[in-house]
């Protein structure tokens, strides 16, 4: 993690996650977020936010947050970002990367056959993913 880096997280940590502050200010949120996806890219940012998570900067909660404030942030409407979970989910073997990815108000992958298969892997994989696996299959019926 470069220096800028860590000094974007600070101050994300500062700003919009300070546990003191009187109020959430998602619109704050969500702006910094924006400025720092800017800079390194939609397609890096979802790493960047497992590694600040790994790192102990942020909790897997407010990973799981601060990846779903920036799905909605981008002027694609997230796609990248979700590409990347997508992603994560296919390979299927770090379970932090699992759990970001699974802990967002989407439906992983826009095929529910692909959705279906990848996430019967993730739930014998991963026991305690299994009950979150089988709602997002099970609720996704087409």
């Amino acid at each position: 993690m470069s220096k800028n880096e860590s000094f974007h997280w600070q101050a994300v940590r500062n700003m919009c996650l300070d546990p003191s502050a009187r109020d959430y200010d998602l619109t704050t949120l969500s702006d910094t977020l924006r400025e720092i996806i800017d800079e390194i890219g939609s397609d890096e940012f979802p790493d960047c936010i497992a590694n600040a998570v790994e790192k102990a900067i942020f909790s897997p909660d407010e990973g799981a947050l601060l990846l779903g404030v920036a799905t909605y942030s981008t002027d694609d409407e997230g796609a990248c970002i979700l590409r990347v979970l997508d992603h994560w989910l296919e390979i299927g073997t770090d379970e932090l990367r699992v759990e970001l990815a699974l802990s967002q108000d989407t439906f992983p992958f826009r095929s529910r056959a692909q959705r279906v298969a990848v996430l019967t892997v993730i739930a014998k994989r991963f026991p305690k993913f299994a009950d979150m696996c089988r709602y997002l299959i099970e609720a996704s019926r087409d």
